[in-house]
């Protein structure tokens, strides 16, 4: 039975207690150890998880050390700002690590953690859990298949508003910094990353790889009062050829939809939906739809529970090497952004009241499905908030910052 270690409760680190829970029994394994802050724990929580066998501790390094040859693999759902720190610390006691997504704030941060891997020889997963589903990886071995021809060109839009409780919900929430350490933390580097982390793996033509981006034009925005962004377009040109569009906000109106996903081919499309179906339409054509799959998380566990019983990285699907080239890609688009600007409160009005109501950008929806259709950026088509940007140079970047100055 492989044993496993989670750092924290909350959050999203209980959906992978869940998980192990779920499907640990029929997977061979099983939570043995804990680390949650005692400012962080919860009535009845200790009692619950030692009646189920579950070791605890204050600290996670604390954990690490303890248990170092006594469990398999530590899982690091924690804030953007720890995971580079914990993941190296992790490794360098043996611990092979789930690092959760995204990978870290920045490139040199990702470097480091690559740098404790190939120390360590652990076995370190990335959680852009849509990188293991069945769905996502059908459409990737089509596109790989040269099915519908070149690759050209993907388009993401998503409308996912967030209340002003998600931006109090912790100390790093719509944050640039976290303390001394960068957090970027927005739709593109948190709720709606997955979909960057997508599009780069589509882009590719090789198996467990993200393209490579060379080249960033980005317009970050914020209608709330936070200093990162809430409101992306991001355009990434890749050396592998194709260009990926990212049009998102957290201050749409109406209910959360999407994220939606276009890929333009030489000879056909696809449409993916991420709580729908996959269509395929060819040049003749001829359709085809097969539907989504809620089953992500649980194929993430078990391609990590498979790599770890083997002692094998190189089973590991969505790897941290993958998880650099969105780092970089993230990375440029602050600094193509130069700054996260604010948006002029003119065009923002307030819906509802208190802690759970949202701010909305004047004209938002219909500009981020104008923008995904023409491949275009907020000031390409007029947006009177955005103010155009002009695109950064990914070529040998190794670290950030380097033009990009913060909030506006």
């Amino acid at each position: 039975m492989i044993q496993y270690a989670i750092v924290g409760a909350g959050g999203y680190a209980a959906v992978h207690i869940r998980g192990i829970a779920q499907a640990g029994a029929g997977l061979g394994c099983r939570l043995a150890a804990a680390a949650i802050r005692p400012q962080d724990r919860t009535d009845g929580q200790v009692e619950r998880f030692e009646a189920q066998g579950v070791r605890l501790f204050a600290d996670a390094v604390e954990m690490f050390d303890a248990l170092a040859g006594k469990v398999d693999a530590v899982f690091i759902p924690t804030g953007i700002a720890t995971h580079a720190p914990l993941a190296c610390a992790a490794m360098e006691r043996g611990h092979n690590v789930y690092v959760e997504k995204p990978p870290a704030g920045t490139v040199q941060e990702v470097d480091q953690i690559l740098s404790a891997q190939r120390r360590s020889g652990a076995v370190c997963a990335l959680g852009f859990q849509a990188i293991y589903s069945t769905s996502v990886n059908r459409i990737k071995d089509l596109l790989a298949s040269g099915a519908l021809g070149e690759v050209l060109r993907l388009r993401c839009r998503a409308f996912w508003p967030r209340p002003d409780s998600y931006y109090a919900r912790n100390e790093w929430a719509g944050r640039l910094r976290c303390g001394d350490a960068w957090v970027l933390d927005g739709p593109s580097n948190n709720a709606l990353s997955h979909q960057i982390a997508n599009m780069l793996y589509w882009a590719s033509p090789r198996p467990r790889t993200f393209a490579a981006p060379v080249r960033v034009r980005a317009e970050l925005y914020h209608a709330h009062d936070i200093d990162s962004e809430d409101t992306a377009g991001i355009e990434i040109a890749t050396a592998e050829g194709p260009t990926a569009y990212f049009l998102v906000s957290h201050c749409t109106a109406g209910e959360q939809t999407g994220p939606w996903i276009e890929i333009d081919c030489s000879g056909g499309t696809v449409g993916w939906d991420a709580a729908g179906a996959t269509t395929i339409t060819r040049a003749d054509g001829r359709a085809e739809t097969f539907p989504a799959d809620d089953r992500s998380r649980l194929e993430a566990l078990a391609n990590f529970t498979d790599a770890v019983g083997a002692a094998d990285p190189e089973r590991v699907l969505c790897t941290m090497t993958m998880g650099r080239n969105f780092a970089v890609a993230l990375n440029g688009a602050f600094e193509s952004s130069v700054v996260t600007r604010a948006i002029d409160p003119q065009y923002v009005r307030r819906c509802g009241e208190g802690p759970e109501s949202t701010l909305v950008i004047d004209g938002i929806n219909d500009a981020i499905t104008r923008c995904a259709a023409e491949g275009k950026l907020f000031s390409d088509i007029g947006c009177p908030w955005a103010t155009a940007t002009v695109p950064f140079n990914l070529r040998g970047y190794e670290r950030f910052p380097q033009q990009f100055r913060g909030s506006e």
